[in-house]
């Protein structure tokens, strides 16, 4: 397929683009794409939200394109806070292990496993010292974090936000800058922690997904 035809087919059917073109300069570029798309295995299955993200993966991967299945053992301890109107139990890592092995499982009946990338953000994130974590949080703003809806939304009724949550849209950028991200896809509820990666991204000096 020419960059345009893929274009078209890998646009079809998504909520949003943040930026088509500079999707099509790299589908130009004419090297196979570093395709992101991450999950927190918080429950032993994977949900019918997860297998939209898993087919427009796979069209990434049947045109050439490495697909990288993050895997968040670390951030799923946290908890997305994403359109949520209280603090998520946090949960151990145990169960984070035992919920991550049936969900690459299930992941498998979608993607080819021989081409697929897996990784895990517990690798970098449990090596860090805490002057890296200062380091990290440094490169972004508290306005940027107060300007997510689900925060601000919480703040005005009177209810806590915990400073862990604030870490999570960070900690999901962060892992587009380590792994190299090209293109990210996730959910319109992940628009705002994607666009936090991008801006990590730009700013370590990498590659800015799509």
């Amino acid at each position: 397929m020419s960059p345009e035809q893929q274009l078209a087919l890998l646009t079809a059917g998504t909520a949003k683009v943040l930026s088509e073109k500079e999707l099509l300069e790299k589908l130009r570029l004419g090297r196979p794409l570093r395709i992101k798309y991450g999950v927190d295995p918080t429950a032993p299955d994977i949900h019918l939200g997860h297998t939209v993200g898993l087919e427009k993966l796979r069209q990434f991967q049947l045109l050439g394109h490495q697909a990288v299945l993050l895997i968040g053992d670390f951030t799923a301890t946290i908890g997305d806070p994403s359109g949520r109107s209280a603090t998520r139990p946090p949960l151990s890592r145990d169960e984070v292990l035992a919920n991550a092995a049936t969900y690459t499982d299930q992941a498998f009946k979608i993607l080819d496993r021989a081409k697929t990338e897996i990784v895990y953000n517990g690798d970098w994130f449990r090596k860090m010292s805490y002057e890296d974590v200062l380091r990290l949080n440094a490169r972004v703003t508290m306005q940027q974090m107060l300007q997510r809806e689900d925060f601000r939304t919480r703040l005005d009724g009177g209810q806590e936000v915990r400073l862990h949550e604030l870490q999570y849209p960070i900690m999901q950028g962060w892992d587009s800058v380590e792994i190299r991200a090209d293109v990210e896809i996730g959910g319109t509820d992940q628009l705002f922690n994607i666009l936090v990666g991008r801006d990590l991204q730009k700013k370590k000096g990498s590659r800015s997904k799509s």
